[in-house]
C-alpha cells in the first residue's frame, strides 16, 4: 500500500489511542454536523456512504442514527485509528472499516452512493488519482462531499504556504475545481463553515445520472 510522504500515517498511527480525547474534537464535531446534514439531505437515503480518511469513526458514529438501513464504510490508512474504530463499532454490522489508501479503494465500481471526507483531503497524496477512484466507485448521480481549507484568502494562503508538510497540502479554489472537473465531476459547489476569513469550506461535487 502507498505510503504518504513526511510520515502522515505513522504520526496518526502514534496518535489513535488518545485521538478522541484531544480538544479538538470539539472542531471536528463543528465540521461534521453540516456533513451529516449534507448525506441526508436527499429525497431518498443513501444505500452505502464511504467515509474517507474516517479516523477512529466519529463521522461514522453520527451518521449512524440519522441512516437507518444505510452500509457504512470508513476507510483509512493508519491502522492504528482503524482499529480504535472497530472498537467503537464492535457491535454495529452495518459498517465495514478497511485499512487503505483513498487512491487504492477496496470498493466496487459503482457500488457508493455517498463519499464524504473531512479535513482529510490536505494530507492525499495521490489527490488526482484519489478523485479518480472516488468517482470509479460511485454510482451515476452520486455525490462526494469534501471538508477541508481552501487556500483562500489571508489565512488560507498561510495555510497554504506552509502546509505542504500534509502530503500535497491545501489546493485553491481553482485547482481544487480542475482537479474535480479532470476527475469527472460534472458539478460542484462550495459554501464556508465558518466565519469570514477561516478557509474551511464544505464543497459538493455530484456525478451526472444516467440518462
Amino acid at each position: 500500500m502507498p505510503r504518504a510522504h513526511h510520515g502522515d500515517i505513522e504520526r496518526f498511527d502514534e496518535w489513535s489511542t488518545t485521538y478522541d480525547r484531544t480538544p479538538g474534537q470539539l472542531f471536528f464535531g463543528r465540521i461534521h454536523r453540516p456533513v451529516v446534514n449534507a448525506v441526508c439531505s436527499g429525497r431518498v437515503l443513501p444505500r452505502r456512504v464511504v467515509d474517507l480518511g474516517c479516523g477512529t469513526g466519529r463521522l461514522l458514529e453520527a451518521l449512524l442514527p440519522r441512516l437507518a438501513g444505510t452500509e457504512l464504510v470508513g476507510i483509512d490508512p493508519a491502522q492504528g485509528m482503524i482499529a480504535v474504530a472497530r472498537t467503537r463499532f464492535a457491535a454495529e454490522p452495518r459498517v465495514r472499516l478497511e485499512v487503505a489508501t483513498a487512491d487504492h479503494l477496496p470498493l466496487a465500481d459503482a457500488s457508493v452512493d455517498v463519499a464524504t471526507t473531512t479535513m482529510s483531503f490536505h494530507h492525499w497524496e495521490e489527490q488526482g488519482t484519489a478523485l479518480r477512484e472516488v468517482v470509479r466507485v460511485l454510482a451515476p448521480g452520486g455525490r462526494f462531499l469534501l471538508a477541508d481549507v481552501l487556500g483562500i484568502g489571508f489565512f488560507g494562503r498561510i495555510m497554504r504556504s506552509t502546509g505542504r508538510r500534509h502530503g500535497i497540502g491545501y489546493r485553491d479554489a481553482a485547482e481544487l475545481m480542475r482537479l474535480l472537473h479532470d476527475a469527472g465531476f460534472s458539478a460542484w459547489r462550495r459554501r464556508r463553515l465558518f466565519w469570514p476569513g477561516v478557509p474551511i469550506y464544505l464543497v459538493e461535487a455530484r456525478l451526472a445520472a444516467t440518462p
